[in-house]
């Protein structure tokens, strides 16, 4: 799923906050053009820089998190961080990362095997359940971001990003095939950016992406056919509930489900017009929603007459998991929360 980036935010409100000595712009000028050297260097030499391990990682900017089929928690985010508990989210260890890329969205298909994506075009790999990590992607010269990433089985999975990219793989990763389809090209707009891609369990793939764009895939991923558009802004994120209900969700508090196959879509007010990052489908078929400003949407099961939340702080949200029905796990800007079905921190 696609993750805004709040990185530049979050450092103005730092500075903001603080107190600072001027600085020569020449010397901020010398050590940008080093530290663009080095990497440009480690680039073309195919130097692999890892993401540096830091106290309070899980304070830090988080933009996916998802629940292994084990019961743990792994979370991505910037600078190449990636975190994981084995004791419901009250301990974090920062993993081994082979990058120091921002990353956007991860997946597990069974409790070891699970995969990573994010800015630079990079996918990484895991084998152990999130502990360590391999790079099995990296092309920085795209200047294309990977915005979500799924797999069928062990050996089968598509990665999805900015500007229409779309790979697909038949081995696990060890080769990804960069795919383009015509069916998606718009003549008048291009390729939009895939933001999100989901499944249902009678082997259909649907994607969103950017300026409303819905498509479906009926083949496993060999061949899509656009869908039309209910809203025209972008959305960010897809959930496909146990019985096939679509959610596509998005810019400006959209939130538009579909229980007939995308035959038809119909909108949940929400009265909000914070961006919807994520939403997921609790063990108990309710489903929940997070959001920018720190608003969450909660509705009940088989129903679209939601309850919307706003957070005290208003931080932003990214992405959400469940550790129970009423105690769930989400992160964004503030790292990881445990939070409630009202969006509140539970103490």
């Amino acid at each position: 799923m696609i993750k805004p980036n709040f990185s530049v935010n979050v450092w103005v409100k730092t500075l903001k906050g603080q107190n600072h000595q001027c600085i020569h712009p020449l010397i901020v000028c010398i050590c940008l053009f080093f530290c663009v050297f080095q990497w440009a260097w480690a680039e073309d030499n195919n130097d692999i820089l890892y993401a540096v391990h830091e106290p309070l990682v899980e304070k830090s900017l988080l933009l996916d998190i998802v629940k292994t089929a084990d019961a743990n928690f792994i979370a991505v985010g910037e600078r190449g961080h990636i975190i994981y508990s084995s004791d419901d989210g009250k301990t974090w260890t920062q993993s081994t990362v082979p990058t120091r890329s921002t990353l956007t969205a991860v997946f597990f298909v069974n409790a070891k095997r699970g995969w990573a994506v994010g800015h630079d075009a990079i996918i990484l790999a895991t084998f152990d359940g999130g502990k360590t990590w391999a790079r099995q992607f990296f092309a920085p010269k795209k200047e294309q971001p990977f915005m979500d990433i799924w797999f069928h089985t062990p050996q089968s999975g598509i990665a999805i990003g900015a500007y229409g990219m779309y790979l697909d793989t038949q081995d696990g990763g060890e080769n990804w095939n960069e795919k383009y389809f015509e069916t998606l090209d718009d003549p008048d707009f291009g390729l939009p950016h895939f933001n999100s891609i989901g499944f249902t369990n009678e082997n259909v793939l649907y994607m969103a992406g950017e300026a409303g764009f819905l498509a479906r895939s009926n083949s496993m991923g060999d061949a899509w056919a656009s869908l039309d558009r209910p809203y025209i802004g972008s959305y960010f994120n897809l959930l496909i509930t146990d019985n096939n209900t679509i959610y596509a969700s998005g810019l400006r508090g959209n939130i538009w489900y579909s229980s007939d196959q995308s035959a038809s879509w119909n909108k949940i007010e929400t009265g909000s017009v914070a961006s919807v990052n994520c939403g997921i489908q609790l063990s108990n078929g309710e489903t929940f929603f997070v959001s920018m400003d720190g608003v969450t949407v909660h509705c009940p099961k088989g129903g679209f007459d939601c309850k919307v939340n706003l957070r005290s702080d208003r931080v932003a949200l990214s992405s959400v998991a469940e550790l129970t029905p009423h105690h769930l796990i989400a992160v964004g800007e503030k790292g990881v929360m445990h939070i409630g079905l009202d969006g509140q921190d539970i103490k």
